[in-house]
């Protein structure tokens, strides 16, 4: 039975950039289809609550789990395994019945984190090794790194609703594209996620584990195959022209060069000169991005501004215990009723974010729990510090590791990775 949860654990590692899905309860704004007060399953979320299920009898019937809460050091101790979590359902609670405006988004989106939270348990209850997590992210990179250069070559997505793929040109209203110099549009690579950038963030933490893998694998062959990987890695990357997720890759490799004191730092040549050779051939392109004096690229920054003003009123109307867990769009919504269906979305700043839809209070209890949980980090595996500082730096400029299930299911392996003990 342990070697099935493992399988299935791998296949959730793996499979869940795809966003396969059923919409149980759309929701539509403008007659358009309106993805922040619709609700769905995903494949993922089912294989996810299949793995807690079994996880959840194996130890209920495990005679040693029972004797662990007995036989704790001191009475202390014991009341401590109770209180704990009692006390985060009591906070989960608090915020169901007293913060929300519309009390079914929350519920809906801590059913969310409480999945994601119980994956990331059975990750350490279960055992599941470290390296052997890592591997299988970084398998599922290539197979995205794979689509994304595809997709770029062939400038269109394909739509396939088994592996929720949705169809994407160029010329379509509301694709990610780019504006050429010559008002040509070209479409940016998606992969199977929902935004370029969510491509961008996740191939960044790839690009990361690769490193990591090139360092412990002994072999010359071992390090050979991973080279190459890291090569198709970081062209999928490019492909998404996403800013943010160059910014926090730079950001991650910085503190692993600082870690690593200047061994293994010679992989990072090869995919250096191949992002000099494409920055070179798609000059006009990634010019449109950085000078960003094109229509697109204008009105994206203009939105961006609007968002944080957005935020700070709906902040200062609720700023203790915020509008309640997946709540931001719809108080955005009851605040201004005349905007355009595609305007009402989160802040693209997780910080804010959170702190909106949580409060200040929400927002402390988070701090503390950061300082647990980074010390643990530093006692148990500070190896692991370059994929969150990514994401932390993401954190500044998307909101994908919040609201979408996929980027919570990274920060779920993310924080069972650094507290398992790393092999040497």
């Amino acid at each position: 039975m342990n070697k099935f949860v493992k399988f299935l654990s791998f296949l959730v590692i793996f499979l869940f950039p795809f966003q396969t899905r059923l919409i149980y309860k759309p929701a539509y704004l403008g007659g358009y289809y309106f993805e922040w007060f619709s609700q769905s399953l995903s494949g993922i979320e089912i294989l996810i609550w299949l793995i807690v299920i079994i996880t959840f009898f194996r130890l209920i019937s495990n005679k040693t789990f029972w004797l662990d809460i007995n036989q704790a050091r001191d009475k202390k101790e014991r009341i401590m395994k109770i209180i704990r979590p009692a006390l985060f359902l009591f906070f989960l609670v608090l915020y169901l019945f007293v913060a929300p405006l519309n009390r079914e988004l929350a519920e809906y989106k801590i059913f969310l984190l409480l999945g994601v939270a119980c994956f990331s348990l059975t990750l350490l209850i279960n055992k599941i090794p470290f390296w052997q997590i890592l591997m299988v992210l970084w398998g599922g990179g290539i197979v995205q790194s794979f689509l994304a250069i595809e997709q770029f070559v062939f400038q269109r997505t394909w739509e396939n609703k088994w592996l929720g793929l949705a169809e994407h040109y160029p010329s379509d209203l509301g694709a990610a594209v780019l504006q050429a110099t010559d008002g040509g549009r070209w479409l940016r690579a998606y992969g199977s996620f929902g935004w370029p950038n969510d491509l961008g963030f996740y191939l960044s933490l790839a690009f990361i584990v690769g490193l990591f893998l090139y360092g412990y694998f002994p072999k010359i062959k071992e390090k050979m195959f991973i080279s190459v990987g890291q090569l198709l890695i970081i062209t999928g990357l490019f492909f998404s022209f996403s800013r943010a997720s160059f910014i926090a890759l730079l950001s991650g490799l910085i503190i692993w060069l600082l870690m690593e004191k200047a061994k293994n730092w010679k992989i990072l040549i090869p995919p250096l000169i191949l992002i000099l050779i494409l920055s070179t051939i798609c000059l006009p392109l990634w010019q449109s991005r950085i000078l960003a004096e094109n229509r697109l690229e204008t009105r994206a920054i203009s939105e961006r501004f609007d968002q944080y003003k957005d935020f700070s009123e709906i902040f200062l109307a609720h700023p203790i215990l915020g509008v309640g867990p997946g709540n931001y769009v719809y108080a955005l919504f009851s605040q201004k009723l005349i905007l355009t269906p595609w305007i009402y979305q989160p802040v693209h700043n997780v910080y804010l974010l959170f702190l909106a839809e949580w409060g200040i209070i929400g927002a402390l209890v988070i701090l503390c729990l950061a300082f647990y949980f980074f010390r643990e980090v530093f006692k148990n595996n500070k190896a692991i510090l370059p994929l969150w500082i990514i994401v932390l730096t993401a954190f500044f400029f998307d909101h994908y590791f919040y609201t979408t299930y996929s980027g919570m299911i990274i920060l779920a392996f993310l924080t069972s990775a650094s507290l398992i003990k790393k092999e040497v």
